[in-house]
């Protein structure tokens, strides 16, 4: 395969013949796949962070993360092939993900007199989003570079992949290339999680 077939965004689709095809390559953690099915479903992120009303730069954002809850729902096989495209399983989880990310970023403004619940979901969900937060960054610390750096810039920094190539904060010189080694960075990084919760019986 030609480098530049191997850059183009449509191409990781052309060697999965059928949805079945695709799926039990998700399975594998395959990173073509996943940049099919990412490709397939990046339509439908732009169309959700429009109707949320999410930064524009949130895209990215919201197919990674969904994409994650993707992979480990077919892990665990919460997410069984059933004849459909992966992707469209993919979408609904995006829709799902949009409207937290909208929730998240809405300010509060009820004193703490008015929780008459100590246990508020939406600290308790805070409190699980920090602790969740650490550990990725333990995850990255395991990792070491580049991978570290590639993944930390644009899911924890927010940096935009162009101005990291811009700015030569990587060694990675083009945005497709930067891509394609964030995309094998989440593979490792989605294996750490899963030695970890094997670890301790999550």
């Amino acid at each position: 395969m030609r480098i530049t077939e191997w850059l183009t965004p449509a191409n990781p689709c052309r060697q999965f013949e059928n949805n079945e095809q695709l799926f039990q390559a998700l399975k594998s953690l395959n990173n073509s796949a996943i940049r099919c099915v990412q490709n397939k479903a990046m339509p439908s992120a732009k169309k959700l962070v429009e109707q949320y009303k999410l930064a524009p730069e949130s895209v990215d954002e919201l197919l990674n993360q969904s994409s994650l809850i993707f992979l480990r729902k077919i892990e665990d096989g919460s997410y069984q092939f059933q004849g459909h495209a992966p992707s469209s399983y993919l979408v609904e989880i995006m829709k799902r993900v949009a409207l937290s990310m909208t929730r998240k970023r809405q300010t509060t403004y009820e004193s703490i007199e008015d929780h008459h619940d100590l246990h508020d979901p939406d600290i308790e969900a805070s409190n699980r989003q920090r602790e969740s937060a650490e550990l990725v960054r333990q995850f990255l610390g395991q990792m070491g570079e580049p991978c570290e750096s590639v993944i930390r810039l644009h899911h924890i920094e927010g940096y935009p992949d162009d101005e990291v190539v811009r700015q030569g904060w990587t060694r990675y010189t083009t945005t497709d290339s930067l891509k394609i080694k964030r995309s094998d960075c989440m593979k490792k990084l989605i294996q750490i999680a899963r030695q970890w919760r094997n670890t301790n019986n999550i």
